[in-house]
This record gives C-alpha cells, sequence and structure tokens, in this order.
C-alpha cells in the first residue's frame, strides 16, 4: 500500500475512532528518502532515526520534514544540514517538536535552504543551552512512567519537554526578532509571557512557577551568548 494511502486511511480511522493506528514511518521509509537527496552521513542518521524509534520520537512529522527537504530545490549539503539538526537533537535526547516546526514554517516562507540550516542550528543550541541550564536549576526529566510526586522538581516528561521546547523557542524568537542577547530582563520577560500564556496546556501554573522561580535573567543570557558563539 502507498504510503500516502495509508496515512489517509489512518485520518478516516481516527474520526471514526477506530482502535486500529496507523504504522509509524519506517526505517525503510527513512532510508528511501534520504537515499533521494543523497547524504554523506547516511549511517549517522539512520541511527539517530532507529534511536528515536525506541525513545518515541514524531516518526511522522520527522519523515514528512525530510520528505519535503527532499523535494526542494537545492544544493544535498544544504539539505543534509537540516536533517543533521533534528538527528543531534535525537543523539542528545532533546525534543525535537519545536525544531520541526520551525522547519516546516521557514520551508513554507520559502526561507533558502542554507539559512534555514543556520536558524535552527541556533534553535538546537538553544534547546542544549536551556537543557543544561534546567539541569543547574535542579529542574529533571523524570523517567518514563515514574510516579512524580507534588511539588517534585522532577517533571514528568512530557511536562519537561513541552517546558524545554517553550522556553527554547521563546529564546529564538527573541534572537530572531534582533532582540540584543545582553538585554537579560528582555529575554527573561519574553519567556515569562510564553510560558503564562500556555499554562494550563502541556504544563501547568505550578510547573511555570518552578522555572520561573529557579532561572534568572542572566542565566538567559548566557545561554543565549553561547548559542549565538
Amino acid at each position: 500500500m502507498k504510503r500516502g494511502v495509508r496515512v489517509f486511511i489512518g485520518v478516516v480511522a481516527s474520526l471514526a475512532a477506530c482502535t486500529v493506528g496507523v504504522a509509524a514511518a519506517t526505517l525503510d521509509e527513512f532510508r528511501g528518502v534520504i537515499a533521494s537527496i543523497p547524504v554523506a552521513n547516511e549511517s549517522r542518521i539512520m541511527a539517530a532515526l532507529a534511536l528515536g524509534q525506541r525513545n518515541g520520537f514524531p516518526a511522522d512529522e520527522t519523515y514528512r520534514l525530510f520528505e519535503r527537504v527532499a523535494g526542494v530545490t537545492g544544493a544535498a549539503a544544504d539539505k543534509e544540514a537540516i536533517l543533521l539538526v533534528i538527528v543531534e537533537a535525537i543523539e542528545s535526547g532533546l525534543p525535537v517538536d519545536s525544531l520541526l516546526n520551525k522547519a516546516f514554517e521557514g520551508l513554507a516562507r520559502g526561507v533558502s535552504l542554507s539559512t534555514l540550516g543556520h536558524l535552527l542550528d541556533v534553535r538546537l543550541r538553544l534547546l542544549e543551552g536551556t537543557s543544561d541550564l534546567f539541569g543547574r536549576c535542579r529542574i529533571f526529566r523524570a523517567s518514563q512512567g515514574a510516579v512524580v510526586a507534588a511539588g517534585s522538581t522532577a517533571l514528568a516528561p512530557s511536562v519537561f519537554d513541552a517546558l524545554l521546547s517553550n522556553v527554547g523557542d521563546a529564546l529564538g524568537d527573541y534572537v530572531e526578532s534582533g532582540g540584543s542577547p545582553l538585554e537579560s530582563q528582555k529575554i527573561y520577560n519574553q519567556v515569562e509571557a510564553r510560558l503564562t500564556l500556555l499554562a494550563g496546556t502541556a504544563f501547568s501554573a505550578d510547573d511555570v512557577e518552578l522555572v520561573l522561580s529557579r532561572v534568572e535573567p542572566a542565566d538567559l543570557t548566557r545561554v543565549v551568548l553561547a548559542a549565538l558563539s
């Protein structure tokens, strides 16, 4: 069965509340789209995708991005650079959803592949820096399935990832808008506004308070400066 037909059937089944789900994109499907580019680091990319499958990453959205990138006119090296940002995030155990969203947004806006690769790389560095900052502030990602006690600084994986992604996105939006990395309070205010707006969605107001009470404005400036260096 062709992939497009399989996905269409999955959508119909979902709408009908059917209990039969759609299989996620397979490694063979990824291998096929990667070969069409082609890439210089196929083994590394495939190993990361296998790791992502074991850890429950968004395989279908990642596959859709790989397909979009492969179909755009441009240099293979620029295409691979975009794929490698996603690969590095998977290797580092970071959530990739915000990177995928930014990549789709850039492609839809017609941003050049080289520029998009650079923007995504900065976003990845911001995620890495924010993850390290959370650790220094003793905000941790609990093990999958672990019972998280009220008031604990070890957060459920989905909550931790959502907070991490949104802080990273706030920092990325600030940088891309031309904001100075030295304006610590402005950066903090942007993070605070984003998290406060989204409280009650993937994370609670208490989760937001945990982050804002432990992260200082100067911490965010250091994250941004490191990502831009």
